[in-house]
């Protein structure tokens, strides 16, 4: 087919059909007399993934890149691709959002005295200056990439310090599913998910679940262990999912990652993401620090464990009833929090 065909075909301007070319992305033949390009149907369906990708935000250059992929039928990367532009566009998301929220409050205070104006004005400011700091300073520390190659060759002794031993990991994990009484039908999101350990317990009860994690390789065993998991790249600051989607949030062994600033935005998301009356259920090693420094080898500053009644206090002050359990050690603490009826 002609260029003017094409681009009625798929709505798109002959002068777009060209840039395509310039930049390498379309290599149509040409009539040998005349000179004229010459556009298949295989040229018709590579535009068209042309325009999708630019419709999701990709630009040109990364295109290439991801078609070539395509090309050599690289398809882990190119879904770690898409998954990692799919992340970015869910944390301007959140970032636009915190936005709206400084103009709508900054609105609201429009008609407060002058000096008080600037004041309020300021710590709003700040207090979004601030949230967004925390959010961006999310780093992978312990190369989880790596990790899943021990992983697959140790299970989850692999993992270690991460997660407890067996056979005391997966009691663990069995005690916190039972805990969170999944329903058939039910929606769930298990952040930090890794291979997909506490998803699986949960995908037992009839439920659908979607596994977030920051490591691309994790993500890519999980899908080879759980193909029912919907799997997403994200961490706790940033949950790549629309409000109020979710009948339970979980995390386990996880939260212990975060800085003690990082963990109260981590619950704010959790919460975020979660239906009304939806719980939320966080596994980890809690409340004895000294001796869980100790017993991992590691130091204050390396890992930060909670304090359950702090997270407590903090579901409670957000609309929460809340509770701590201890499971199988005595270190290991579930926290179960529900959202309470408006």
């Amino acid at each position: 087919m002609k260029i003017q065909e094409l681009a009625r075909r798929l709505n798109v301007s002959t002068r777009a059909i060209r840039f395509y070319e310039e930049k390498g992305l379309l290599s149509p033949a040409k009539h040998p007399d005349n000179g004229y390009r010459r556009f298949t149907e295989e040229d018709a369906w590579r535009l068209q993934t042309i325009l999708a990708l630019r419709e999701a935000g990709i630009a040109v250059d990364d295109i290439r890149t991801v078609l070539e992929r395509t090309d050599r039928a690289e398809t882990d990367e190119v879904r770690r691709y898409l998954e990692l532009q799919r992340s970015a566009l869910y944390g301007q998301w959140l970032e636009l959002r915190e936005t709206l929220a400084l103009l709508d409050g900054m609105i609201e205070r429009t008609e407060d005295e002058p000096e008080s104006l600037r004041h309020r004005w300021h710590a709003l400011a700040e207090r979004a200056k601030a949230s967004k700091a925390i959010r961006d300073s999310w780093a992978d520390l312990w190369n989880f990439d790596a990790l899943s190659e021990q992983w697959e060759l140790s299970g989850s002794a692999g993992l270690a310090p991460h997660v407890p031993a067996e056979p005391a990991y997966s009691r663990i994990l069995a005690q916190a599913a039972e805990r969170v009484a999944p329903q058939p039908g039910e929606w769930g999101l298990d952040i930090g998910t890794g291979t997909g350990g506490f998803a699986s317990r949960l995908l037992e009860s009839g439920v659908r679940m979607v596994g977030i994690d920051q490591s691309a390789e994790m993500l890519r065993r999980c899908r080879m262990q759980l193909p029912s998991l919907e799997t997403r790249m994200g961490n706790l600051l940033s949950v790549p999912s629309f409000d109020g989607q979710f009948d339970f949030v979980v995390t386990s062994f996880a939260f212990h990652h975060l800085t003690e600033a990082q963990q109260p935005l981590a619950l704010a998301e959790m919460a975020r993401v979660l239906k009304e009356k939806g719980r939320i259920a966080i596994v980890d090693w809690m409340d004895a620090p000294d001796d869980l420094y100790a017993a991992s080898g590691t130091a204050p500053g390396e890992e930060h464990y909670a304090e359950s009644q702090r997270l407590i206090a903090w579901f409670q002050a957000h609309g929460f009833c809340a509770e701590a359990v201890s499971l199988d050690q005595a270190s290991v603490c579930l926290v179960l929090a529900v959202r309470a009826p408006l």
